[in-house]
């Protein structure tokens, strides 16, 4: 096996670095070992001597679209943190993300019947009225912290409603437990309880909301996600119930992390690029898509998804072994300069722009990224229609390499300007 990198993009230290210094190093190793072999990763998920596995860092675009439409030779089976955590809690809060065919071909054919046309309608008009009732309930206070009572609450209404959860200490369940599933590394979390333990604690909270949920629309169907999952088939097989709790684990977690963050970063990038906002403000429907799309460029929630090599595999001058582990770095190659002209400047005009903030293809490309876009659109719309002069002050980010996270994000807008 060949020596570790000495750029170390595996360490604590390095992911508590500023997104600009760490872009950087991933410039560097694009340049000169775009899939370098890395340490052990530094991990509060699990102990040190269950975790003494180097890994690959795969940091081009065209390599991460490679590998990622090859599932037979790169499987999703171990997870996809770096982290070798047990089977039953990586199935039971990751559902088929972490599976292959054909127990994830089945799995995803059931929830894609869920996400038909029709319902998709119905999702996206009941984003814009939650969009718009959040905005009005905090536009007279003229100031907030945007991520505590907007992006935090937006994804978790959202949620609730797709869900029809209406039962206060379930929404609250709902809602922490969404939160709690993306933050084992959150000092906020871990204060009280190992990371593992913050980790599985919000998986079991979820499962029960969504044991609950299942039982009842069985005997009272409604419109509604959950009517719409324990009523699809695919090949004539229905989701049991454990399957139901591990996919809605897996959305609870989807709502709260990109849509989320996505939406603090994008404000973020328009204090950053005034003149981007300005475009904006100009045309609002001419802009608006090309909008989502960099901010979801831009942002790059997902830092990485990990892969496991089946078989022997070369790739861009290196030998793969079967059984090695592999990060596909997202942020890294949504700022490939080989693919993005400028990709260091925030341009709502970028054209085209292929990113791969919901993955580079394949079999595992984000289910639900259509519905994550519709609400990052509703959310530019709105918030810069009713609170156009939208100041932000300075953010405070989530410590994660997992995960590119906003916790706290104060803002100060005009209450009488807008809609």
């Amino acid at each position: 096996m060949a020596t570790f990198s000495p750029l170390n993009v595996g360490s604590f230290e390095f992911w508590e670095t500023p997104f600009d210094v760490r872009e950087k190093v991933f410039a560097e190793l694009r340049a000169n070992d775009p899939i370098s072999w890395q340490g052990p990763p530094d991990s509060l998920l699990v102990e040190p001597e269950q975790n003494t596995d180097g890994f690959w860092a795969i940091t081009k675009y065209e390599h991460i679209r490679e590998i990622s439409r090859k599932p037979k030779v790169f499987s999703n089976s171990e997870g996809i943190f770096l982290e070798d955590l047990p089977e039953p809690v990586r199935v039971g809060a990751l559902s088929f993300i972490v599976q292959d065919a054909p127990e994830h071909t089945f799995l995803r054919g059931i929830v894609s019947n869920a996400f038909s046309p029709r319902h998709m309608k119905t999702l996206e008009d009941w984003t814009r009225d939650l969009v718009i009732d959040l905005i009005e309930s905090i536009r007279p206070k003229g100031e907030a912290d945007i991520c505590e009572e907007f992006t935090k609450q937006l994804p978790g209404r959202i949620f609730c409603s797709f869900f029809n959860i209406t039962e206060p200490q379930q929404v609250h369940d709902a809602i922490e437990g969404a939160e709690m599933i993306v933050s084992w590394n959150d000092p906020d979390f871990t204060k009280d309880h190992e990371p593992i333990m913050v980790f599985a604690n919000a998986a079991e909270m979820l499962q029960d909301v969504a044991y609950a949920l299942a039982e009842d629309r069985r005997k009272n169907p409604g419109e509604d996600l959950m009517s719409w999952i324990v009523d699809a088939e695919f090949e004539g097989r229905k989701l049991e119930d454990w399957e139901i709790g591990g996919f809605f684990v897996l959305m609870a977690g989807a709502a709260n992390d990109t849509t989320r963050h996505a939406m603090a970063h994008g404000m973020l990038a328009f204090e950053q690029f005034p003149e981007q906002k300005a475009l904006l403000l100009s045309d609002m429907e001419k802009y608006l898509d090309g909008a989502v799309d960099e901010v979801l460029r831009w942002s790059s929630v997902i830092l990485h998804m990990r892969r496991q090599v089946m078989e022997d595999y070369e790739i861009g001058g290196k030998t793969l072994k079967k059984g090695d582990k592999l990060a596909l770095f997202y942020c890294s190659g949504n700022r490939d300069e080989d693919i993005f002209e400028h990709p260091m400047e925030f341009d709502i005009t970028r054209s085209p722009n292929r990113h791969i903030t919901f993955g580079g293809g394949g079999p595992h490309f984000c289910l639900g990224s259509v519905l994550g876009k519709q609400m990052l659109k509703h959310a530019i719309r709105e918030v810069y229609t009713r609170m156009p002069d939208l100041s932000i002050g300075e953010p405070e980010y989530l410590a994660s390499s997992f995960m590119h996270g906003v916790k706290h994000l104060p803002a100060t807008w005009s209450p009488d300007k807008g809609v």
